[in-house]
């Protein structure tokens, strides 16, 4: 594990692979992007091939809304290595499109944290990639209606 200069051990960094890519590239660019599936609406996180619902090879990248509300979280005690420092949460985020998706959250003290809590995406850059974590939203909640898939923008 490496240093940064002279500091604590540096994060792992993601690797981006030809399927996350675009995720990545969004990230970077300060925008959370989700694939799309353009039969049935559905959204998907982690990248796929093909669509999770209606098993289409019809996904495409767009710019979700970046917030949700914590689904579950852990606060993490022990961390996995040198480089997290506890204490710190974990949590799965219910996104506004809908899928969960797992991160930290920032900003915020571990005892302040509740289930259905507002939060939206933050992001860090730390060279080739920038980082995506959560935190307590600062504005009003993104509501999506049951049933309802939004349209994000489309990414070429």
């Amino acid at each position: 594990m490496t240093t940064t200069a002279g500091g604590p051990p540096a994060r792992p960094i993601p690797t981006p692979s030809p399927l996350s890519r675009p995720f990545w590239e969004g990230t970077k660019q300060g925008v959370l992007r989700l694939q799309q599936c353009t039969r049935c609406g559905g959204f998907e996180w982690t990248p796929q091939m093909a669509c999770s619902r209606c098993l289409e090879e019809t996904l495409q990248w767009v710019t979700a809304t970046g917030r949700g509300s914590v689904y579950s979280y852990s606060v993490v005690h022990r961390p996995q290595g040198p480089a997290f420092v506890p204490p710190y949460v974990v949590a799965i985020v219910t996104l506004a499109e809908g899928p969960h998706m797992l991160s930290d959250l920032v900003d915020v003290a571990p005892e302040d944290v509740r289930i259905g809590m507002d939060v939206e995406v933050a992001f860090e850059d730390v060279g080739e990639v920038a980082l995506y974590h959560f935190r307590p939203a600062r504005g009003p909640a993104t509501t999506v209606p049951t049933g309802a898939a939004p349209r994000g923008e489309v990414i070429p």
